[in-house]
């Protein structure tokens, strides 16, 4: 076809000019293929994990951020030389969004996938199973799923467990908004007459919400998942997967398992019970003694709390028959070493019993260092240190570590058979009495720091209150790091 016109010779050339456009863009594209996620992830140098507040997901324990997908995320983002930043959302389905749309890298937050999930995002290979199950407020009959009547039941809207109920044709209202986690609170303090969880939630919340009581689980497996974003190829899936591999394999994930569900300390609901409600009546009367005894001392408050719960559960005129009085429950030696005049004065006694303890710890040999030194200290505040002596000696003598409290707590039990008191310095003890002493105040301390953060709107962003249990003194260190003496003498 000739083309005499000027416009139609222009418009010809003009197509021309746009196929040529085109396919240089494409031979641009086609030499210039963007690298995999995990790759270009790697040469930022860091990963954004989208979570949510809870046991175990995330949140600020007595060392700092802690919670079962809090660990396993963090070694996952290190394991690929990426540094983890965690971003705390109010609940699972804004987390998931935030992953979607690309603000996130992934959600680590024991999340259940609904099909929604599924269909918006990649999905890792399980990190653990567990069963859906009810729970109630104390007072409220069980859930019977065979003659449901008007039960007032809720649960996470869009969620896994919501879904589940919808397929079994059982009653549920979803609440937009909320976490699993607000809802047990919910659920504890009566608002909500049931809900449906998941078992390993319920463990997890035991210790902290004592009026919720398990009910039946539906009988069936649920697992939880890692989210990545499916506008971008699966390379950082395909690394978390070879990770959890390995993380399973090796044990690792077991003993998270353990850690945040299956192994937690437990007590009885009437324990558990009187706990919070001495929290909510009785400390806020001395929880502005405890702070002030922090800032004279450096030991946490909340630390000192416990101790004073463990002594005389808050009580300023509390006395034992061995003549101890007070919160803090200070002998007459120690009453006058402190320079306390009136051991039922709460103030006195709170600051009497944190000196007190600051002054156990600089007795402990320096090269006790951590959680050793702070179990250590508490031990010999409640049994006496020539009494702690004794059990650090029998520990040597049986070849196991005297600096270890894992390895000391085995012996001071016989500290009361005269096999083994008739040997030693100090004589007969009731050596049970330190070891569940020190790991009830570990219970306490622990809800503690838990009830605080959580009503400070604290999360494991929030960064670490780093505290420890006091300043060491300044004693020489090297005639302190000597080796453990024989064991006919003092081991410290």
């Amino acid at each position: 076809m000739s083309i005499n016109n000027p416009e139609q010779i222009i418009s010809h050339y003009a197509r021309q000019l746009a196929l040529m456009l085109v396919l240089v863009v494409l031979s641009l594209l086609l030499g210039c293929e963007q690298a995999p996620l995990l790759q270009r992830l790697q040469a930022r140098g860091y990963l954004h994990i989208a979570t949510v507040s809870g046991p175990l997901s995330c949140y600020l324990g007595e060392k700092g951020a802690a919670g079962l997908e809090y660990e396993l995320a963090s070694r996952f983002a290190k394991s690929q030389g990426l540094r983890p930043l965690f971003t705390v959302y109010p609940n699972r389905n804004a987390a998931i969004h935030a992953v979607k749309t690309g603000r996130e890298d992934m959600a680590a937050g024991f999340i259940l996938p609904s099909t929604r999930h599924k269909t918006v995002t990649y999905l890792s290979d399980p990190l653990l199973d567990t069963k859906p199950q009810f729970a109630r407020t104390m007072g409220k009959s069980a859930f019977n799923p065979v003659k449901t009547g008007n039960v007032d039941m809720v649960v996470a809207a869009d969620s896994y467990l919501s879904e589940l109920l919808a397929r079994k044709q059982l009653p549920g209202i979803p609440l937009p908004g909320l976490s699993e986690e607000l809802i047990l609170t919910g659920v504890d303090a009566g608002a909500y007459g049931h809900t449906l969880s998941t078992t390993a939630q319920l463990l997890a919340h035991a210790n902290q919400l004592p009026d919720l009581v398990p009910g039946i689980s539906l009988g069936e497996n649920a697992t939880v998942h890692w989210l990545f974003n499916r506008s971008f190829d699966d390379s950082l899936r395909d690394a978390a997967n070879r990770f959890l591999a390995a993380q399973r394999h090796n044990g690792k994930l077991q003993q998270l398992r353990e850690r945040y569900i299956d192994k937690l300390p437990k007590r009885n609901y009437v324990t558990r019970r009187d706990f919070w409600q001495h929290v909510k009546k009785r400390l806020p009367a001395y929880a502005h003694l405890f702070k002030q005894a922090e800032k004279e001392t450096g030991i946490d408050w909340r630390l000192l709390a416990a101790i004073g719960y463990q002594e005389s559960h808050w009580n300023p005129g509390a006395a034992s028959p061995t003549g101890v009085r007070g919160i803090m429950m200070l002998t007459k030696a120690t009453a006058r070493q402190q320079q306390i005049s009136n051991r039922l004065d709460p103030k006195q006694s709170i600051l009497g019993g944190a000196r007190h303890l600051l002054w156990m710890e600089k007795r402990i040999p320096e090269r006790i260092r951590g959680d050793d030194l702070l179990w250590f200290t508490l031990a010999s505040y409640n049994i006496g240190y020539g009494h702690l002596e004794d059990a650090r000696i029998l520990t040597q003598r049986e070849n196991a570590d005297p600096d270890s409290w894992e390895a000391v707590k085995l012996r001071l039990p016989l500290l009361s058979k005269k096999k083994y008191y008739a040997t030693l310095k100090h004589g007969r003890a009731r050596g049970r009495e330190p070891v569940s002493y020190v790991e009830n105040i570990r219970y306490y301390y622990r809800l503690l720091v838990y009830w605080d953060n959580a009503n400070n709107g604290r999360n494991c962003t929030s960064g670490a209150f780093q505290r420890r249990l006091a300043l060491k003194n300044s004693r020489n260190s090297l005639a302190l790091s000597s080796a453990i003496t024989p064991p006919s003498t003092s081991v410290r």
